[in-house]
């Protein structure tokens, strides 16, 4: 999990890791040995401050269990339900089950925070006019938008320095991306016009930026549930999808595969990254699952090792044919014991029960803020034989540790305090950063001609008599 699309576009990385790296650096024992296994927490709607370790743990062992407790306890606060009319607010009166647009669901998005000319974002509560959002639609409370004012941002993964080529579900739809803010984040980012490219700390400077304790990220990845089987075993919604081919929008079913959640806490001043995915995403086969899966067809194809396509085929239609992805690295045994234990507190008809914790990278010393987020510094670190990416979103960077999410990030570490997303995003774009379209008035008159003479010509097939 790394280049979050707050970040987007990231991570040219250097060979300063490769230097600073040389060494091995052990992987630390697992926790069990301990004994101490922290119970599940599935009724709380609040993202934990902080990590709980135990005092007196011992220091030569991994505290993984307490880092994935965390994961869990934060995903089940972001994926509550929210409190209506107040963005980021969840409703303690309904349990993780409970009906309605879920808390991250209500940030402040990426488009809503860098508008691509420049002006202020609106209000933490309040909604960007139709000229600020991709669809060209005004939106309201409970909303959810999956576009960008490029055809590209919202379906290229993050790569070096770039976005990389689409994904693929099986189904032959694109995989769409969504980054988003927590309040916290995003009145920093207001408060200090960090929108704005000139209020950022210049490449070459030694200035730097601070985000404040707690600030959260949250990046999720979503598939169209057209023809998806086994649609119930995923948390859904309607979401405004944008075509990138016609750049058109309808109102479709979509399906969250994947969800990144970055904090920033007192102990781990770098953030702790915690990434998930459902369960149904790449084999193997859950116990209990119908064996289907989103991104393989259940052969023994294997995936390629790179991305057959580029990003400029999201624009040529038809769709490609999807390719086999498969997990590199198998799930850290107490991640999966700590899935196990979480899935079987919650209710058994939960949808929540068919995701699952990926990985927790944190950084191994605490309250170390000039620490990097390089391989050595951080859990699961140099030789690492378990997972420190995401299937649906950093599908090709499942080898090497030094594409991992802190690696990646620690290259903005001093200018944007990791977070690619600002460094990439406020205005001017950065080239690398596909560039507004969308917005131009001349667009917008252009993709309503295409609807309506689409529709004219989809009346007029219909009335026209049968042979």
């Amino acid at each position: 999990m790394k280049k979050i699309q707050f970040m987007q576009a990231r991570c040219p990385l250097g060979l300063f890791y490769l230097v600073i790296c040389y060494c091995f650096l052990p992987m630390i024992v697992a926790t069990s040995a301990s004994g101490q296994v922290p119970a599940p927490v599935v009724n709380s709607s609040q993202v934990p401050l902080d990590v709980s370790i135990p005092a007196g743990f011992p220091a030569n062992q991994n505290p993984i269990a307490f880092f994935d407790d965390y994961s869990w306890r934060a995903f089940i606060a972001v994926a509550w339900p929210a409190l209506t009319g107040q963005r980021g607010e969840p409703d303690s009166n309904l349990t993780v089950d409970g009906a309605g647009p879920r808390v991250f669901e209500t940030y402040k998005a990426l488009e809503e925070v860098f508008h691509s000319d420049g002006t202020a974002p609106s209000g933490w509560n309040q909604f960007d006019s139709a000229k600020y959002n991709s669809c060209g639609i005004a939106p309201s409370w409970g909303d959810m938008t999956l576009g960008s004012f490029s055809k590209f941002s919202s379906v290229g993964q993050a790569g070096f320095g770039n976005l990389v080529g689409p994904l693929i579900a099986q189904n032959r739809t694109y995989v769409r991306f969504l980054t988003s803010y927590n309040k916290v984040e995003f009145d920093q980012i207001m408060a200090n016009t960090w929108y704005l490219r000139e209020k950022l700390p210049a490449p070459n400077s030694t200035d730097s930026i601070t985000f404040n304790v707690g600030s959260l990220d949250v990046k999720s990845s979503w598939i169209d549930m057209t023809n998806m089987p086994h649609a119930e075993r995923y948390y859904t919604r309607t979401a405004n999808l944008l075509d990138p081919f016609t750049g058109l929008c309808k109102p479709t079913r979509v399906g969250l595969v994947g969800i990144h959640i970055v904090q920033k806490t007192p102990s781990r001043p770098q953030w702790i990254w915690s990434t998930f995915e459902q369960v149904d995403t790449v084999p193997p086969v859950e116990p209990g699952a119908p064996g289907t899966f989103a991104f393989n067809d259940g052969t023994t194809t294997p995936m390629p090792a790179t991305n057959p396509y580029n990003l400029n085929k999201v624009i040529q239609e038809p769709t490609p044919p999807p390719f086999n992805v498969t997990r590199v690295q198998p799930i850290h045994p107490s991640t999966q014991a700590t899935n196990q234990a979480y899935q079987a507190a919650l209710a058994p008809n939960s949808v929540w029960r068919n995701y699952r914790l990926v990985m927790t990278q944190w950084p191994l010393k605490p309250n170390s803020p000039s620490d990097p987020g390089a391989p050595k510094f951080t859990f699961p670190g140099i030789g690492a034989t378990t997972p420190f990416s995401n299937v649906t979103m950093e599908t090709f960077d499942q080898i090497n540790p030094f594409t991992s999410c802190m690696a990646c990030h620690t290259t903005t570490m001093r200018q944007t305090d990791f977070l690619w997303s600002l460094n990439d995003h406020a205005f001017p774009a950065k080239s690398a950063t596909p560039n507004v379209m969308a917005i131009s008035s001349s667009f917008r008159a252009l993709v309503k001609v295409l609807q309506t003479g689409r529709q004219e010509s989809e009346k007029a097939a219909a009335a026209a008599p049968k042979e």
